[in-house]
């Protein structure tokens, strides 16, 4: 009997070693989950902060060329490279992951394909509406692009959407429309009706349908690219930054405007080293920022990548005021504590859940212990 009783008490200690190392194991992988988070924040926000700025620096030079703007939003692609030629550790699920993907080869290709392509148009549509529409307009309806977003990843993802999230979705919408309530000398001209309704219908399918790209992505991460590793969102950035490029590239030579090139470089007022530079910075920026919204995708979810996209529209004058001496209006203020709040909420939703999961862990804990 007393060695039934000793065995016990060793069992229950070990099983109690056991419990405090699953724990600390758990501990650990939510640090470094908040902490790959918060790298992918940093990179959405900066590369967001960074290419606006040098585009707007790019225009007030004296540059024109649209095409030469859109490429280089997507040429930054060959800077993942080293990334991908990086051997990741493998284990045996991994293994079969990896002969999964090899027989679904056209599968995935399929996806980088249309993903690629839907981003091209979304591109093309927001280009005609900010060609038709005046800018506060524009901002308006590019601002339900986090609306959209919501409700695609509702229907696609099976995101829960709680009072708090919908707060957050509303305040980040509203924070990134405030614009239209700014005064803007280039918006007093006259616009016909017809361009009015062209400008509406192509950005609001263009906010719809990055909304749509979003939950594809994280739909994409979830049933065709199921690896652990971050290697998959390397590749997901490489290859549509690839495609897009291509077709960047494509519309630029079929438009004729790459013989404007070498005069527009001569005629950038800063020189065409300069010139050079901002494109290799704006390259450079765009594709750490498309780096760090797929991998909230991956890491989060599409609605999370999308909320945080949108404070980044709304902490952009700030660094506009510091780096090129805009004018931060009370307006703009008022747009980023907007933009604040809302982010606050989201997060705010995020540290609930990790207490409901905490205390589900708890009480499994604390059943599994009763049962023994």
């Amino acid at each position: 009997m007393e060695g039934a009783h000793e065995k016990l008490l060793h069992l229950s200690f070990e099983e109690a070693e056991g419990n405090e190392e699953t724990n600390s194991r758990l501990q650990s992988s939510k640090f470094i989950l908040w902490l790959q988070l918060s790298v992918f924040t940093f990179f959405v926000l900066g590369g967001q902060a960074a290419g606006t700025l040098l585009g707007r620096v790019y225009y007030d030079e004296g540059a024109k060329s649209r095409w030469i703007a859109t490429l280089a939003q997507t040429a930054g692609f060959p800077i993942l490279l080293p990334f991908l030629c990086c051997p990741s550790p493998k284990n045996h699920d991994d293994q079969q992951l990896s002969i999964d993907h090899q027989s679904s080869v056209l599968v995935g290709a399929s996806v980088y394909i249309f993903l690629g392509l839907l981003q091209v148009a979304n591109s093309m549509l927001f280009t005609v509406g900010v060609q038709y529409l005046p800018a506060s307009t524009y901002s308006l309806i590019s601002g339900s692009q986090l609306a959209f977003n919501a409700l695609t990843s509702f229907l696609l993802n099976g995101q829960k959407i709680t009072p708090i999230i919908l707060n957050s979705v509303v305040l980040l919408s509203f924070s990134s429309s405030a614009i239209i309530f700014q005064d803007e000398t280039g918006d007093g001209g006259e616009i016909s009706h017809k361009s009015l309704l062209i400008g509406f219908a192509a950005t609001t399918l263009g906010s719809l349908g990055y909304a749509l790209q979003f939950s594809l992505t994280e739909l994409a991460f979830q049933k065709v690219f199921k690896s652990g590793t971050l290697k998959v969102v390397m590749k997901m950035s490489f290859n549509i930054g690839m495609l897009v490029t291509i077709a960047s590239l494509t519309g630029l030579f079929a438009s004729g405007n790459w013989r404007d090139l070498e005069k527009e470089m001569r005629e950038y007022r800063t020189g065409k080293l300069s010139y050079v530079m901002n494109l290799v910075c704006t390259a450079i920026a765009w594709q750490l920022y498309a780096v760090g919204s797929v991998g909230l995708v991956f890491k989060a979810s599409s609605l999370f990548s999308n909320v945080i996209i949108n404070l980044g529209t709304t902490i952009v004058p700030i660094f506009a005021m510091i780096f090129l001496k805009d004018e931060m209006s009370g307006l703009k203020v008022f747009s980023l504590l907007l933009g604040l709040w809302g982010y606050a909420s989201y997060i705010y939703q995020h540290y609930l859940d990790d207490l409901e999961a905490k205390a589900s862990e708890v009480k499994s804990l604390a059943e599994e212990e009763d049962n023994f």
